[in-house]
């Protein structure tokens, strides 16, 4: 095979993206407020350029927008962060005896069934489920704690966001530039349509779910105070989180409160499989997961597969980002190859 001089250029080109990716590999831990900060940035960019469109300086329009987005998380930290921190205080004080009354629950239904007239083979099949069930359960509370824990461990990091946000939005062209630079400029025109499909693609995702993840959140709470159901607040913050996976989102952010209404009663545990139910219904007439799937550009069985892999990698952060990565990593491959072809 006779290697030309565009054999040699694309072999340095694939090599030198591996080890900037190896690098960034290496340092992922302190990354965090960066990410964090390009995704806020990314989000405040389209409020900022309308403001510009009305004859606003950049500068300015960041600093109204600023203005504004500090004023609401102010005034709703204001009343929600004491009970937030009041119902967090709460629950690790009582997480030892609910996860006890949760034990004696599975060991109820266990003996429920044991003295039933069922085959032993199917006793033990519902036996190793419950197990499971059980242990994803304890999983899932330990994921929580721990991504609650490293929210609290990296304050520091998470307070500079907003200063490396306002970089990000006042330099936001000339990184553009800068990076349309790079390219070859036989490349340049397919570089920039890659970039608007896959703002394109977070747009829909991004946006979208965040706005639906809100309005889920606030329901749930609702719902659940009105049912006096305890953590209310912790609960509809992690449903309004959770909710972002799509087909499984919505069960998963169901069944901590599901599970602590059962502990008080049967009926109350319905009444609030109902308010998910309602509320899902709701949501999934808005964007239900084929449509997320439709927007993102992937098959609904291709969102099951990256969903999996994502909780396989990195667990539930894993899960909300698998979908949005898979998206945007089928454009740039779509695009990348129109480059080299």
């Amino acid at each position: 095979m006779h290697f030309t001089k565009k054999h040699v250029r694309l072999a340095i080109i694939i090599l030198f993206l591996l080890g900037i990716v190896y690098f960034f590999w290496l340092v992922r831990s302190g990354l965090y407020p960066f990410i964090i900060a390009l995704i806020l940035a990314y989000l405040l960019n389209p409020p900022v350029c309308y403001l510009e469109r009305k004859g606003l300086s950049r500068g300015l329009a960041i600093t109204l927008v600023y203005v504004v987005l500090f004023t609401i998380v102010i005034l709703g930290g204001a009343r929600l962060v004491p009970v937030l921190v009041r119902d967090l205080e709460s629950f690790a004080k009582e997480l030892p005896q609910i996860l006890k009354k949760v034990e004696e629950l599975f060991y109820l239904i266990q003996n429920q069934y044991h003295n039933s007239v069922l085959p032993y083979s199917m006793r033990l099949a519902i036996d190793d489920a419950l197990l499971s069930l059980q242990q994803a359960g304890q999983g899932f509370v330990r994921d929580l704690t721990d991504s609650i824990m490293g929210l609290v461990t990296h304050f520091i990091g998470l307070a500079i966001t907003p200063i490396l946000a306002f970089y990000f939005l006042y330099d936001w062209r000339q990184i553009k530039e800068g990076f349309t630079l790079l390219i070859p400029c036989r490349w340049r025109h397919e570089y920039m349509l890659a970039l608007k499909d896959v703002d394109k693609v977070l747009s829909g995702v991004i946006r979208g779910q965040l706005i639906v993840a809100v309005i889920v959140g606030v329901l749930v709470s609702s719902g659940l105070y009105l049912f006096k159901v305890p953590f209310a607040l912790l609960i509809g913050i992690a449903a309004g989180l959770l909710d972002v996976i799509p087909y499984f989102g919505a069960f998963i952010g169901a069944t901590p409160a599901i599970t602590l209404a059962l502990l008080e009663s049967p009926v109350l545990a319905v009444k609030v499989g109902l308010l998910f139910f309602i509320i899902h219904q709701l949501e999934g007439s808005i964007i239900s997961p084929k449509i997320l799937g439709e927007n993102v550009g992937l098959h609904p069985i291709t969102v099951v597969f990256f969903l999996f892999a994502g909780g396989e990698l990195f667990g539930i952060i894993g899960m909300l980002l698998g979908v949005p990565v898979a998206a945007v990593g089928k454009v740039l491959i779509k695009h990348g190859i129109r480059m080299l072809v």
